[in-house]
């Protein structure tokens, strides 16, 4: 296989931010620099020298956790103006672009660099913009504004040599939207880290949190404005007098709503933590029976959780808050790896937490068959091969790097 010049991935979010895309292109950089690809890696996240060239164009550390989204738009369009500059300055024909839809709008750099500069680019869906904008509520249902949003993304994908997106539904949605002959590739997301071996109840994390006697649910990562949380708060007000603790773990949008309803009713078996460092996730991961993961209606074939593969290969039991006729839900039935309840459903969600708190076994062959299910179908090697695939087919339409 031959390999291009260089490959130039373009994220905001990078190593060593907490945010989940910053660890997951951390790794895709890792691993593709190892495979011999000539990786320089263009970001506003701040940090030390690695292995391989990392240009830090200025910004801010770690996700934007409280951030307006008009500062992140702000933000986004900084890193958007200095990451153009780098690329028409330093850019040559032959240099290959993955480009992470982190700020959405930073695709635009993608039909541009192909035009002047002759680079052939790989777009990135992280969520799909701007349906994602839409239904969080930033931008109207419909309108001018959307309406030039899904021209210009759906030039974007047009135009590029390969467009990523992280699942079938995403894949099936987007073909809706934009037309049949996009050039899409699903590639799954895999697990940053897994849990290790220590049941919760030996587990340092919840030792240390005051949790390890208690049938634990966690939910850890992003309080994203797509996440259904409610449910899982409601939950925990009917179960406030059982032996069950709920743990959130993380930051975002939603972080406020989280606190008004613990402080409106006073719940004593919920704990907010903060976003726990990469070498501490391998405790935090662990130190629950059963993880969470909520999507508000509409979101299932817009966003693919990332958190859903650490879970998987941590060995825990999912509890999917979605409708039950998405692809995901219907992956976690079928497997037999969780329990799905719909959107508001919280009266049902309690009645079965209360019941898995009773029956030990079936939370852990939960797990195992969700240990099972990641062995199988996912995990970083099988993602690295995909894009390298999809990126040495770009290097090929580019023809010769410049000498």
């Amino acid at each position: 296989m031959t390999l291009p010049n260089r490959l130039l991935l373009i994220s905001e979010l990078f190593d060593p931010s907490t945010a989940a895309t910053a660890q997951l292109m951390s790794d895709l950089a890792h691993g593709l620099s190892q495979r011999g690809w000539a990786v320089t890696v263009l970001t506003a996240t701040e940090g030390k020298p690695l292995p391989f060239p990392v240009k830090r164009l200025a910004g801010p550390m770690g996700p934007a956790v409280g951030v307006s989204v008009v500062g992140k738009a702000l933000r986004g369009l900084r890193f958007l103006a200095g990451t153009s500059l780098w690329c028409l300055r330093h850019g040559q024909r032959g240099d290959v672009v993955l480009i992470v839809s982190n700020p959405p709008f930073i695709g635009l750099l993608g039909p541009l660099l192909l035009r002047i500069r002759g680079m052939p680019y790989v777009f990135l869906f992280q969520d799909l913009f701007p349906r994602s904008a839409v239904l969080s509520g930033v931008l109207p249902g419909a309108g001018p504004l959307t309406l030039i949003w899904r021209a210009l993304m759906k030039q974007v994908c047009q135009s590029s040599a390969c467009t990523v997106v992280l699942s079938q539904a995403m894949d099936q949605r987007l073909r809706r939207e934009f037309g049949h002959g996009l050039p899409l590739k699903v590639i799954h997301n895999w697990a940053v880290e897994s849990a290790d071996a220590t049941p919760r109840q030996a587990n340092r994390f919840a030792h240390d949190h005051g949790f390890a006697d208690k049938f634990t649910l966690q939910y850890s990562g992003n309080f994203g404005r797509l996440h259904d949380l409610l449910t899982l708060l409601e939950a925990a007000r009917l179960l406030q007098a059982e032996p069950v603790q709920f743990v959130f773990i993380g930051g975002g949008a939603k972080q406020r709503q989280i606190e008004a309803w613990v402080d409106v009713f006073a719940l004593p078996g919920v704990l907010r933590l903060p976003y726990q460092p990469r070498e501490r996730l391998r405790e935090s991961l662990g130190a629950c029976d059963l993880a969470a993961i909520g999507l508000i209606p509409g979101a299932e074939d817009t966003v693919a959780p990332s958190k859903f593969y650490g879970i998987l290969a941590s060995g825990r039991g999912l509890v999917l808050i979605a409708r039950r006729s998405c692809d995901l839900a219907q992956l976690v039935l079928q497997e037999g790896c969780g329990i799905v309840v719909e959107p508001g459903e919280a009266t049902e969600l309690a009645d079965q937490l209360l019941q898995l708190s009773r029956n030990p076994e079936e939370v852990l062959g939960m797990g195992r068959r969700a240990a099972s299910l990641y062995r199988r179908q996912f995990g970083l090697e099988r993602s690295l091969n995909s894009y390298e695939s999809v990126l040495c087919a770009a290097a090929a339409s580019a023809g010769p790097p410049a000498r």
